[in-house]
């Protein structure tokens, strides 16, 4: 594991991104077209308050792993085990919150 690390991190970073976006592409059916992808927690913020989601604790889990994007993919550092558990649990969180906030839209992924 430890050579791919920084892969797993950023696999976890990109997988709960890219749900935000089909949350609001299957929402609306406009996808995100920003270049900060810190972007992609307001506007899922602001959909949850639109759709009347009232649970946004998966929106802290989004936050965090976007503020964790640029260090895992820029960085010269490599993660060690602790960094990559945590964005792994990070992003399961958010996909768990993700399917039970937004059950109609994700039902067919």
């Amino acid at each position: 594991m430890p050579a791919y690390r920084t892969s797993i991190g950023l696999l976890a970073i990109h997988s709960a991104i890219s749900l935000s976006d089909a949350i609001k592409s299957g929402t609306n059916g406009k996808r995100g077209k920003y270049q900060d992808h810190a972007q992609a927690a307001g506007e899922l913020e602001r959909l949850c308050v639109s759709t009347k989601v009232s649970d946004r604790k998966g929106i802290t889990h989004l936050k965090w792993l976007i503020g964790q994007k640029s260090f895992v993919a820029y960085s010269q550092y490599r993660l060690d085990d602790t960094s990559v558990r945590q964005a792994v649990d990070k992003a399961e969180r958010f996909n768990a919150w993700a399917y039970n906030s937004f059950k109609e839209v994700l039902r067919d992924l």
